[in-house]
């Protein structure tokens, strides 16, 4: 692909999870993203066969980074503290820039087509389970003495739940830079696992 024609793949995304996240997937035509991007609607059919595949390109998009980041942070030398506090950094600094995306992977897997919507939902599993190994090696390090159980799964959802929704208040250009947001959760959620 051409550097013109994967520049404009990367507008076509970047737009696309604009209109989707702020009108919603069902209430954005190709028409109307193709107007946006100053093209023609044929021209986005270079690139996706239909609105659903453009969704799961942008969907596959954001998986491929978050899935790289946790296998990367699993693999580090850092100790288990220090792999929880750089996935949670990684994760928000990564949706600060991309709120539209955070958006719609929130809210809109419900909108793809079953095949894709298998495939996303199958690698968000994963990300979950590598999510849970990296929480499961800070419990591991903290059930000496007084440590309270907290449930595994439990630690997971709620962390993940808790990053998924900062597109709803988080601005990245008010008070909180994304760096305090992640040592923040960080210091929450740790005081939270005992």
């Amino acid at each position: 692909m051409s550097e013109k024609r994967g520049a404009l793949k990367g507008r076509i995304f970047k737009e696309g999870a604009r209109l989707f996240a702020e009108q919603g997937y069902e209430r954005t035509s190709l028409q109307e993203l193709a107007g946006a991007l100053g093209v023609t609607k044929p021209a986005l059919y270079y690139y996706f066969s239909s609105k659903d595949e453009l969704l799961f390109g942008i969907m596959t998009f954001v998986m491929d980074q978050v899935l790289a980041d946790v296998i990367e942070v699993g693999e580090s030398s850092l100790s288990p503290s220090d792999k929880l506090h750089d996935l949670i950094r990684r994760y928000i600094s990564f949706f600060a820039v991309k709120p539209h995306e955070l958006t719609i992977m929130s809210t809109e897997v419900d909108s793809l087509g079953p095949e894709f919507r298998e495939t996303i939902v199958a690698r968000q599993r994963e990300y979950v389970q590598l999510v849970r190994g990296i929480i499961s090696g800070v419990m591991a390090g903290r059930r000496g003495g007084k440590a309270r159980s907290v449930n595994e799964t439990a630690a997971v959802y709620a962390l993940l739940g808790g990053m998924n929704w900062i597109f709803k208040w988080y601005d990245p250009a008010g008070p909180l830079s994304p760096d305090e947001l992640a040592r923040d959760f960080m210091s929450i959620f740790k005081s939270g696992l005992g």
